[in-house]
């Protein structure tokens, strides 16, 4: 089961590195809260269809109000405030700083284990995340492209980036927190469904009322349909791995390993798109993989 639930988070990190390829093509000049919200609709088709021929939906009237809270509070701290303040970060400090510090939402989760929850965990896990997080740090300034003009930036956009960053890993972290504790006790698939659900609750009056207010371009046939399958990669591939690690793992192991798409980026890119392995990636890379290793020999020796 250990092996399942380390394979299971990876596949969680690659199905979100595979997403972010349709997300760069289909996002761009696109709001946030209309891209948001395009994605979530093709994995919610499918996971509900799933949850249908499963018979999931007759378990709804026996959800008590602390499942469904957390199913609320899960969904909300990660795909609405989350997500909007990982978009604040992007736009002030760029990818280059961004991505490297919302990377840091599986310390949170470490933090929170063992202040809030008493749980005990390996004293391995703890160089397990700083090297995991040193590695995604490496390869994620790596994945920058070289226009970046944040040398131009105010100090004071640079701050609200920063912080929109921390916000962000604060966010995820507490979302998967919540998730970790609804799963024990309610079907993962159904748990996808609800939170989806919630989701196009929130984004949609949201894009109607921005729309509204903002004139905005209708969106490319191409567009939706690269965003569409960056959705279902990231909501219901890398959802279902993630969760399944959840269910198989400690919390903060699945955090870890489900954390390293930068790694599975820098791949791709290498295989895929034929580019360079710089001696600062191929670091990043190994350092990725000893916080593997780490993450596994912490869970087994717990």
């Amino acid at each position: 089961m250990l092996i399942i639930g380390i394979l299971a988070a990876l596949t969680a990190a690659l199905s979100w590195a595979i997403s972010a390829v349709f997300y760069k093509s289909g996002a761009q000049n696109v709001s946030p809260i209309t891209a948001n919200l395009i994605r979530v609709i093709p994995p919610l088709f499918v996971l509900a269809i799933g949850a249908l021929f499963l018979n999931l939906y007759d378990i709804i009237p026996f959800l008590d109000s602390r499942q469904l809270w957390l199913i609320f509070g899960s969904s909300l701290f990660a795909f609405v405030v989350g997500d909007a303040l990982y978009f604040v970060t992007i736009q002030n400090i760029g990818v280059s700083r961004g991505v490297p510090l919302t990377a840091i939402y599986p310390l949170f989760v470490l933090v929170f284990q063992v202040v809030f929850f008493a749980q005990p965990i390996s004293l391995l896990m703890f160089p397990a995340a700083l090297v995991t997080v040193a590695g995604v740090a490496i390869l994620s300034h790596q994945l920058e492209t070289s226009s970046d003009t944040d040398q131009t930036r105010t100090r004071r956009t640079m701050w609200i980036g920063v912080g929109a960053a921390i916000g962000t890993a604060l966010c995820w972290s507490v979302s998967i927190l919540l998730l970790s504790e609804v799963l024990q006790t309610t079907n993962l698939v159904l748990v996808a469904v609800i939170r989806l659900v919630i989701a196009f609750i929130i984004l949609l009056p949201l894009m109607v009322g921005q729309r509204i207010i903002q004139e905005q371009a209708p969106l490319s046939q191409r567009k939706i349909l690269f965003l569409s399958i960056g959705g279902l990669f990231a909501l219901c591939f890398g959802y279902l791995g993630f969760a399944l690690s959840l269910q198989l793992l400690d919390t903060t192991s699945a955090a870890l390993l489900s954390s390293l798409t930068p790694l599975f980026a820098a791949l791709i890119g290498w295989r895929s798109l034929q580019e360079q392995l710089d001696i600062k990636t191929v670091i990043g890379i190994i350092a990725c993989f000893v916080g593997i290793i780490l993450t596994a020999l912490a869970v087994v020796f717990i």
